[in-house]
């Protein structure tokens, strides 16, 4: 035997190499989590950028809603127009009606989609860094982003738009004097039957999910594509934002116009759903009863045998015109807002 000399070098058993392995991979989920958390210090920026956001864009967009909301509703025919086809002047009147559960619910929702899509987009863009799903596609990681942060918004939502929109529709009697404003009244109305402001959940999800998921990943391909063509620099704040404002509306127009029949059997199941709380409130005292809910392929079909197809497409042309405005001054402010926050706190 030789002196020196080493034999083959022996390889570590199976289960050593497994729990390296493992170790491997426990590392990298702890990087790319310490990772996330020193990307998202600006947490704070995002949820104030995203409060103003809102704020401007419910503000602005507020009366068109109203106007689509009477439009879509199954009294437009014989409430908001006289017999000749023309429009009843009722239907341009108490645009604001509804405006305050709008107002709250508008920037809870809002900051939580904003830090929901801010915080998903910076894990799977993270997650891909460290190795992880690399043949993921970016517009399919901007669709999963929008896709958790708008069932997050939609939960907050839903009743702030059961008591907005049939506020705005709320008619006081004629004999009527004084009273509270119609969001008080149908907030009275709602007392004996909470669960009726969660009327119409699923078909909020069902049309604001894709609508949100389209226009997010349109509005991410075709900022991406302007700013290459603009040949775009990162200082370039101007430009930048000119960019967001335009592929944010186009993005938004572009995919409202899909999801109006959707938005129409919405907005029937809660106007629905608040004449039979009004109508519980009223009818008996004491327990009265819960009034049944109706289901929204009723609904769809109802409107299709009275209206037909135009029916499902009512207010549509206002719809695309109130989601390209509203979309371009919602994202547009939001990005606007964080880029001046962000360069605020810096300087």
């Amino acid at each position: 035997m030789q002196v020196g000399v080493r034999g083959p070098r022996r390889q570590p058993p199976e289960s050593f190499l497994y729990i390296q392995h493992e170790i491997t991979i426990i590392t990298l989920d702890w990087s790319v989590i310490l990772k996330l958390k020193m990307t998202t210090f600006d947490g704070a920026e995002v949820t104030t950028a995203a409060i103003i956001a809102a704020l401007a864009s419910e503000g602005a967009i507020h009366p068109m809603d109203t106007v689509i909301t009477r439009m879509q509703s199954p009294v437009y025919n014989s409430v908001y127009k006289h017999l000749n086809g023309t429009l009843n002047r009722t239907l341009f009147s108490g645009l604001y009606q509804g405006f305050g559960p709008t107002f709250v619910a508008g920037t809870l929702s809002s900051a939580a989609f904003f830090t929901a899509y801010e915080a998903s987009k910076v894990a799977f863009e993270n997650a891909q860094s460290a190795g992880y799903m690399i043949g993921v596609p970016r517009p399919l990681i901007h669709v999963a982003s929008s896709a958790v942060a708008e069932l997050l918004a939609c939960a907050i939502q839903n009743p702030a738009e059961v008591l907005k929109q049939n506020a705005q529709v709320f008619q006081r009697p004629l004999h009527a004097k004084g009273g509270p404003s119609p969001t008080m009244e149908i907030i009275r109305q709602f007392q004996k039957y909470p669960s009726g402001l969660w009327a119409g959940y699923t078909a909020l999800v069902a049309s604001q999910l894709p609508n949100i998921c389209l226009t997010f990943c349109l509005y991410e391909m075709f900022k991406e594509d302007l700013l290459e063509r603009w040949k775009t620099e990162k200082d370039n704040i101007r430009q930048q934002l000119e960019a967001t404002v335009l592929s944010a509306g186009v993005a938004g127009g572009c995919a409202s116009w899909f999801f109006v029949p959707i938005h129409v059997v919405k907005t029937r199941m809660r106007l629905a759903v608040g004449e039979q709380a009004g109508s519980a409130r009223s009818s008996l005292k004491g327990n009265p009863g819960l009034p049944s809910r109706i289901g929204a392929f009723a609904i769809a079909r109802d409107v299709l045998q009275k209206e037909g197809l135009a029916g499902l497409f009512r207010g549509s042309i206002l719809t695309c015109v109130a989601a390209v405005v509203g979309s371009g001054l919602y994202i547009g402010c939001y990005e606007g807002s964080k880029i001046y926050l962000c360069n605020y706190q810096a300087s």
